[in-house]
C-alpha cells in the first residue's frame, strides 16, 4: 500500500523536529561545554592565572633567599654592619677625613 502524501509531509515535518530538538540540544551542550564554570574558557583563563602565579612565585622565592642571606651576613660580619653605617648614616672612625666632591652640573 502506498503512503499517501499527508504522511509524507506529516514524516518530513516530524525529522525537520527531530533534527531542530537535536540542534539546539547539542548546541546548549556545547555552549555548557564552553562557557560554565568547569568549561573549556574558565579553564584555560585559570591556566594562564597559575602561570602568572608560579612566575610571582619565584621572583618572591629569589627575594626572600637575597633577604635572608642579607640577615646572615648582617649577625655574622661586622664590617658589614660597619658598611651599612658609612653609607646610610654617613658614619665616620675617629681620625678619618672626609672629602665631599661636588660634581660639575653645567654639563
Amino acid at each position: 500500500m502506498a503512503k499517501t502524501p499527508a504522511v509524507q509531509i506529516q514524516k518530513r515535518v516530524m525529522t525537520r523536529k527531530r533534527i531542530y530538538v537535536i540542534g539546539g540540544m547539542t548546541l546548549v551542550v556545547l555552549a555548557f561545554v564552553l562557557f560554565s564554570p568547569y568549561g573549556v574558557v574558565t579553564r584555560i583563563r585559570l591556566a594562564g592565572e597559575i602561570a602568572e602565579l608560579e612566575k610571582t612565585t619565584k621572583r618572591m622565592q629569589s627575594v626572600e633567599d637575597s633577604l635572608r642571606r642579607s640577615v646572615v651576613r648582617l649577625h655574622s660580619d661586622s664590617t658589614e654592619i660597619e658598611r651599612l653605617a658609612r653609607e646610610r648614616y654617613g658614619y665616620v672612625r675617629p681620625g678619618e677625613e672626609v672629602f665631599i666632591i661636588k660634581r660639575d652640573t653645567a654639563r
